[in-house]
């Protein structure tokens, strides 16, 4: 290995302070892999807990792994160093599993080539007893698995906490077995999905039928729930200054969201949200001790996060919060955040129009937007972020224009403050109302954020960004996609993350992926994975929102 790669982790791992440790020496030996360089992947709560919760075994030993940033990556393909842990520098080749957590389909890529530098073959079926398994889990392993069905052996559907006992136990026992019995083993676990035991069946247009389960696999993987949040951890073992929030702590305040917005599908496959008790926090951390990161999809939901907030300032702490519900701000809000030191208060108006927010499930009106950057700005908050939404259902040029219009009035009423604009495309995720609806083309989404960009940028106060409609393509297509992807994905690592012309060269027909209505009955990539919600009902939900 090459020393300057070494040095570079050992270097990251001395700054960090970590309330476990792995044990080299247990049965079963994890590298637990986040498909993004070490400062994104350390902010991410879920892949600490998954971390915590093998590494509490007694029989387990879990290293992190990492993509290498853009400098590391060319010395390992310079030196053809093979990619190592970060907790002894062992090569992943050597551990038993290679687990993936995947968060954002944009990092599949990723994920590809993590496989590669570790000398791995990319696909699951090239792979013998030699090497690792390769697991994943994760919010998009668990609404739509499919695109990474071929490179995957198994996917945990759902969370985790009720399933890492039964697999690393089937790991274990299953040592020695014939690659393929050792999946028929695992799929045995409920929340556990093995590919290799289903075979997607095709009509002559190309259309999915369904997915037949072979060697006794279940008809439909059900989502695996934990039910019971306080029975585990939900703050993250390790603090270290270089992950993407410096040195926070990050807490768990809910899992799930109960607001039902048409478009967010952590909202649907994480229905009721559950709620932590915040209470066992301030038992078990010191809340003077470290800047808290307050995680949850709608944080000020929780009845206790006010009288927590208050707690961790009058400890001498303070906290941090990603984005609040636009119903959630209030002066009181706005000044525990500013007392915090936090400078920046970030909402999702999501659409310019109350007709088209009706239209998504998201209720506010312009009234109740003005008046919470009005909060914030007079509880001392210098920044605001807005988030919105381009190429959403029945959205027209007219409801683009009011994004450049309330924007405007905020500019002028609160001039002295900086707003901050994000713009994003909107996907039509599985697991939502929208599912059955089309993505807008590339070149619609392209035309509407110069035009509303080209307004916003005259503005003084204002700073407009957001994601490329190019990317946006991308993910959609990989979040709504089916395992013949495959090839397109395989392509693009090969041509060095050129997605467009992986598409082109593979024949994937973006048309027929993404940009026609789906029939009520079509069957998806994603239907033979059962998440607990009926069909039918987000069928009626999309109707509703069509006739507003």
């Amino acid at each position: 290995m090459l020393q300057r790669l070494l040095d570079k982790v050992r270097a990251k791992l001395a700054v960090e302070e970590s309330d476990i440790w792995p044990k080299p020496s247990a049965k079963l030996r994890i590298a637990l892999a986040y498909p993004n360089t070490y400062r994104v992947g350390m902010a991410s709560l879920g892949y600490q807990l998954v971390y915590w919760l093998f590494n509490s075994m007694p029989a387990v030993s879990c290293e992190r792994v990492f993509l290498p940033d853009s400098e590391d990556l060319e010395e390992y393909l310079r030196t053809g160093t093979k990619l190592f842990t970060f907790e002894t520098q062992t090569p992943v080749a050597d551990f038993d599993v290679l687990a993936f957590s995947l968060a954002f389909e944009l990092d599949y890529l990723n994920a590809l080539r993590m496989l590669e530098l570790s000398g791995f073959p990319i696909r699951s079926f090239q792979r013998s007893e030699q090497y690792p398994l390769v697991i994943a889990g994760g919010v998009c392993a668990s609404f739509n698995p499919e695109p990474m069905a071929e490179f995957v052996d198994c996917f945990v559907i759902g969370d985790a906490e009720p399933v890492v006992s039964n697999l690393a136990d089937a790991l274990i026992s299953s040592k020695g077995l014939e690659k393929y019995e050792r999946l028929k083993m695992l799929a045995a676990i409920e929340g556990v999905y093995v590919p290799a035991l289903y075979e997607p069946q095709y009509d002559k247009t190309g259309e999915l039928l369904g997915m037949i389960p072979r060697n006794g696999a279940p008809r439909r993987i059900k989502r695996a729930l934990c039910s019971d949040l306080s029975r585990f951890p939900g703050q993250s073992p390790i603090v270290t200054p270089e992950s993407e929030f410096g040195a926070v702590r990050l807490v768990e305040v809910g899992r799930g969201c109960g607001r039902g917005c048409r478009f967010c599908v952590t909202g649907f496959i994480n229905r009721p949200p559950r709620l932590r008790d915040l209470d066992i926090y301030g038992q078990n951390i010191d809340l003077s001790y470290c800047k808290l990161g307050l995680v949850g999809a709608a944080v000020f939901d929780h009845p206790g996060a006010v009288d927590f907030c208050k707690r961790i300032l009058e400890s001498g702490g303070s906290f941090q919060v990603a984005s609040l519900r636009l119903e959630n701000v209030t002066l009181q809000v706005g000044s525990l955040i500013a007392a915090s030191g936090q400078k920046t208060l970030t909402i999702a108006p999501e659409a310019g129009t109350e007709r088209l927010r009706q239209v998504i499930g998201k209720s506010c009106s312009d009234a109740q937007i003005v008046q919470a950057v009005g909060y914030a700005i007079s509880a001392g908050l210098t920044r605001v972020r807005l988030y919105f939404m381009i190429g959403l259902p029945t959205e027209t040029d007219d409801d683009v224009d009011a994004i450049a219009d309330l924007v405007s009035r905020l500019s002028t009423r609160y001039s002295k403050a900086i707003l901050e604009v994000s713009v994003s495309s909107f996907v039509p995720k599985p697991w939502t109302p929208f599912q059955w609806h089309p993505m807008a083309e590339e070149r619609i989404l392209r035309n509407r954020f110069s035009r509303l960009r080209k307004v916003l940028k005259s503005l003084p106060n204002v700073i407009v960004g957001g994601e490329s409609p190019r990317l946006s393509v991308v993910q959609g297509l990989l979040a709504r996609g089916d395992r013949r992807l495959a090839v397109a994905l395989e392509m693009a690592l090969h041509l060095d993350g050129d997605y467009r012309a992986a598409v082109r060269e593979s024949g994937t027909d973006l048309q027929w992926y993404l940009y026609r209505t789906r029939s009520r009955d079509e069957v998806f990539p994603w239907d033979h994975i059962d998440v607990g919600l009926d069909k039918e009902w987000l069928w009626r939900e999309y109707q509703r929102a069509l006739q507003i």
